[in-house]
């Protein structure tokens, strides 16, 4: 997929989230005085809107989206917007173009406000009169509300570009990153050409940046279009493969005093250097503060910086300061409250249908057939792998009786609401991660093939290649390690409940309703939770039970879906962001495949035989775990049912650990049973038997 496809015109961008602002300031008009101006009101909208974005001037959706789709983040229709922004002046400055934009968002995000508020009170009118004239205004009442909503959003785009363009107006040419990169605290800047700091490729006349050393790519951080182009957030998600937190401060305090050392009147490249110093350190803060400051060493380093250096020379040295110190949040948590929107019927049909033609594309077999690919292995016997009962598995039974909480299979609530509340406990906990987190899986441990939730998977491997990220604060406490762990519980438990079920007929029933959720998940993008239902439903004992054979086709359907849905995820690392509408709406990827995806482009050597790093190499995984942050942005808008969430809790944390086999083994169900007639034939075929060999 080409970033191309969805940037023109910003489209990629969340159209819900400037909607979820102008209902938030709806709701404070009401704590307002009446002679409160509406020009007050749409100033106070976008300053609270731009405050998101921080000090640095890039938020959190301009970070991600420059990362993922690098110089084809903004459409050409937002360029040439913003290059005719500021003409009726003889020389329009950035300053001029945003001062100009907010005037014409202040005019639209009005307009947009009192016309939805008509839209709202026709659709009021139309339900008590049902007449035919207001069914007419509504239609043209809808059609301005979405031109209007979509002229927003686009200002918005044009918005977050210029933010960019702030920063990338403090850049240096590329001849004088080699110069910059091997100085020292006493330079001159020079232009050079040095292949062994900086290697790029020109392609119809574009360069790219192919390869370099630790400094050059650090010192590239410099560059004029470095912002534009995605390369400095590009940086932020991979450096630790080049360099550690502690090298990365050290180079860019190193410029800053270089830059402050003839004092407070600096111009040309000094200048830049000063600017774009404390632009990488705000970004940096911004983004990566709950991942790479968690030392108190670096805090104290940066804090001494900041008082010392920074804040006697830079009257907005304080904002630094604050983001050193100021509470974390995610940086997609705040983003992700505008995008609580319904989906669109329409999305999930597509969905359905590509679904359902990779379905006859792969011909995945039901889960009660035998494996077409191993037709002289014996058949496995559930009742040969399960072991004898013994006092231990009696036990583990009367306790799972006794206890205080119903099996699942006896809670009377739609699959539809036991779907939503499972969503939104896996988004939980995926809100917590950030990119980094999936960098470098393999030293926690994650591998190729999922195994037994019973198993331990906790052991240390050695990485496939390149500097262990992370590998000073531990791997047992990673977000991708809780999300794991978590994956493993309710897979666990779905198979744990399926097995205690007392009758065939019961266990019929609870496959079919979880099938019936792993369905509802993956439609709702949520493919988290639909990949535990499928792993749970294929468990090795899971599969064997003679109930699979009371279910109808139409549930087997579902099951192949789900199939259909594993293949989908594990065909392309970027699979779930091919398409428009599909940014919009929430999304739950599965931590094991995407983490695996990063494996994939983490094998091999990270150096040419020259030491320069492989930037292609680099670039590549920061595209792939940038979906993490554009995943956080819209969040489901489900109401959480607190009590269906705390027995959720409790039964998977009951059964997470549980041992499937020796469930399995205390129930009765579990086994096929023989009617009498045919207890009477395999009786009397063993008398025939016995009596031929007397």
């Amino acid at each position: 997929m080409e970033g191309g496809d969805l940037s023109a015109g910003g489209s990629h961008e969340n159209p819900c989230e400037v909607e979820f602002l102008l209902e938030r300031e709806e709701g404070l008009e009401e704590q307002r005085s009446p002679d409160f101006s509406e020009d007050m009101e749409d100033s106070g909208f976008l300053e609270s809107e731009r405050s998101r974005a921080g000090a640095g001037g890039l938020g959190p959706s301009s970070a991600w989206a420059l990362a993922f789709f690098g110089a084809d983040c903004f459409g050409p229709e937002v360029i040439e917007y913003v290059a005719n922004l500021g003409m009726h002046t003889s020389s329009p400055s950035l300053d001029v173009k945003a001062e100009e934009l907010q005037q014409q968002l202040i005019i639209e995000t009005r307009n947009l406000k009192k016309t939805r508020n008509f839209y709202q009170r026709l659709i009021q009118q139309e339900r008590k009169n049902k007449g035919s004239e207001t069914k007419l205004m509504l239609s043209k009442m809808k059609s301005q509300l979405e031109e209007l909503r979509s002229k927003v959003t686009f200002l918005d785009c044009v918005r977050k570009y210029l933010e960019v363009l702030r920063v990338d107006r403090w850049g240096l040419e590329v001849s004088l990153l080699p110069s910059l990169a091997v100085s020292g605290w006493d330079w001159e800047l020079q232009s050079s050409d040095d292949p062994s700091v900086l290697s790029f490729s020109v392609n119809k006349g574009k360069s790219t940046l192919q390869a370099g050393s630790a400094l050059g790519l650090m010192a590239h951080l410099y560059a004029r279009n470095a912002a534009v182009e995605g390369y400095i957030q590009q940086f932020l998600y991979t450096y630790r493969f080049v360099c550690t937190p502690e090298q990365f401060l050290q180079f860019i305090m190193e410029k800053f005093c270089c830059a402050t050392r003839e004092g407070p009147d600096m111009s040309g490249d000094r200048e830049k250097i000063f600017h774009r110093s404390l632009d990488l350190l705000q970004l940096w803060l911004t983004d990566c503060r709950s991942v790479d400051f968690r030392k108190s060493s670096l805090v104290e380093t940066v804090e001494n910086f900041l008082n010392t250096e920074v804040i006697p020379a830079y009257s907005q040295g304080e904002a630094l300061l604050h983001a050193l110190h100021g509470c974390h949040t995610s940086p997609a948590a705040t983003l992700g409250k505008g995008g609580q929107t319904a989906f669109d019927e329409d999305d999930s049909v597509c969905l359905r249908s590509s679904l359902e033609d990779l379905c006859r594309k792969w011909r995945i077999p039901r889960v009660v057939e035998s494996s077409p690919s191993r037709p002289k292995e014996k058949a496995f016997s559930i009742s040969a792998a399960l072991p004898l009962p013994c006092h231990a598995s009696m036990m583990s039974s009367i306790c799972l009786q006794n206890e205080e909480q119903p099996p699942f299979s006896q809670q009377e609530v739609s699959v539809q609401h036991v779907a939503q509340q499972l969503t939104l406990l896996q988004q939980e906990i995926f809100q917590g991660c950030h990119p980094v987190h999936f960098l470098n899986s393999r030293i926690q441990g994650v591998r190729d093939k999922v195994l037994s939730p019973n198993k331990d998977v906790s052991w240390p491997v050695p990485p496939a290649g390149g500097r262990a990220v992370l590998a000073q604060e531990g791997t047992a406490d990673s977000f991708l390690q809780r999300l794991l762990t978590h994956a493993d519980s309710v897979t666990n438990w779905i198979s744990a409940e399926i097995v205690i079920c007392d009758s065939v007929k019961s266990q019929a029933a609870l496959l079919t309703k979880y099938l019936w959720i792993g369905k509802h998940c993956y439609e709702w993008r949520n493919f988290a939770t639909a990949m535990q239902v499928l792993r749970a439903l294929e468990n090795v004992i899971v599969r064997q039970l003679p109930a699979w054979k009371h279910l109808t086709s139409k549930i087997f359907e579902i099951l192949e879906e789900l199939r259909a849905v594993q293949v989908f995820l594990k065909s392309d690392d970027l699979c779930l962001m091919g398409g428009q509408h599909t940014q919009r709406r929430p999304t739950l990827p599965s931590a094991h495949i995407l983490a695996m995806h990063v494996q994939q482009l983490e094998i091999g050597a990270f150096t040419l035989t020259t030491g320069a790093y492989k930037w292609n190499k680099l670039r590549s995984i920061a595209k792939v775990v940038s979906q993490v942050h554009a995943f956080q942005e819209a969040l489901y808008p489900y109401k959480p049912d607190r009590d269906l969430q705390a027995y959720l809790h409790s039964r998977i944390t009951r059964l997470a650990n549980s041992d499937i086999h020796l469930l399995a083994a205390d129930n009765d169900a579990n086994f096929q049973q023989s009617n009498e007639r045919q207890t009477r034939r395999i009786h009397n075929t063993l008398k025939r038997v016995k009596a031929t060999f007397q």
